[in-house]
């Protein structure tokens, strides 16, 4: 059976009609990157299994009411059957990978799939229009250190790239959801 996983561009998403017309059936979880700007009480009333990556543009009620909710995956690690889910937020990014290495150390058999607000320092992190690279080199070493199997972030630039055993994607900025299929 196909694991499917569906993130998205939460700053995209700015009314309940667009975030219904992304429903699908066979997704196993949503991972929102940058929280949707629709009350997320509002989206746990249409979504079962959704988890929020925070954006540097997000605010302390988001956090809040992420947390309360038991979606934040911001320096926290969800078990979802074969594949452990974290993620790296753009609120506090050093904590979150600080509180991350503590919690992949003993992720034994399960496929690590890592989301973050911001690219990693070298992997798909240039923004062509200012010749510059916007990754964090923290979150490269993360990455070397610990080898999920796949890791996603918003970007620049839509890109696809490998890092050893990590398969390495980036969203640009205008693009509204990426699938991650998998067969277990």
């Amino acid at each position: 059976m196909l694991t499917l996983f569906r993130v998205m561009n939460g700053a995209l998403l700015k009314h309940s009609r667009e975030l219904l017309s992304y429903l699908r059936e066979d997704v196993n979880a949503y991972i929102f990157i940058g929280a949707p700007r629709i009350p997320l009480y509002h989206v746990s009333t249409i979504l079962r299994n959704f988890y929020i990556v925070t954006s540097k543009c997000d605010d302390i009620y988001v956090t809040k009411t992420a947390r309360t909710l038991g979606i934040l995956l911001d320096a926290n690690a969800v078990n979802l059957g074969n594949y452990l889910i974290a993620g790296v937020g753009g609120v506090d990014p050093w904590h979150s990978i600080l509180r991350l290495r503590e919690l992949l150390r003993n992720h034994q058999g399960k496929r690590v799939l890592l989301f973050s607000y911001f690219p990693a320092h070298g992997l798909c992190d240039s923004i062509p229009e200012l010749g510059v690279r916007s990754g964090l080199p923290e979150l490269r070493n993360l990455i070397d250190d610990f080898k999920p199997y796949v890791f996603v972030s918003l970007s620049g630039i839509d890109c696809v790239t490998r890092r050893n055993e990590t398969e390495i994607h980036s969203i640009s900025k205008n693009t509204s959801f990426l699938d991650l299929k998998f067969i277990p």
